[in-house]
């Protein structure tokens, strides 16, 4: 009986702390990120006269905010998608 009644304690306090919640996600957006409209105004970025390849942006605050996220400098070079493809990045 006494084997029984430790097992069940046993039983209910693995059960607690299995069901406990997890731990929040830290937010990863930095201070100068903002939120974006869905417009989808498609821009071509990058740095002028430079061997990387652009890259496409849903619009011009998707691009700012991939400035501030990444610590870059890239610029509108074309309004539009990229010439060459390789997908349109919207967040």
């Amino acid at each position: 009986m006494r084997t029984t009644f430790f097992l069940l304690i046993a039983l209910a306090m693995t059960a607690m702390v299995l069901a406990s919640p997890a731990k929040e996600k830290p937010t990863t957006k930095k201070a100068c990120a903002k939120a974006c409209s869905f417009d989808y105004t498609p821009v071509c970025g990058g740095v002028k006269d430079s061997k990387d390849k652009p890259i496409s942006f849903g619009n011009t605050c998707v691009l700012e905010n991939y400035n501030c996220e990444n610590q870059k400098s890239l610029s509108v070079l074309s309004q539009g998608e990229c010439p060459g493809g390789g997908g349109v990045r919207l967040a």
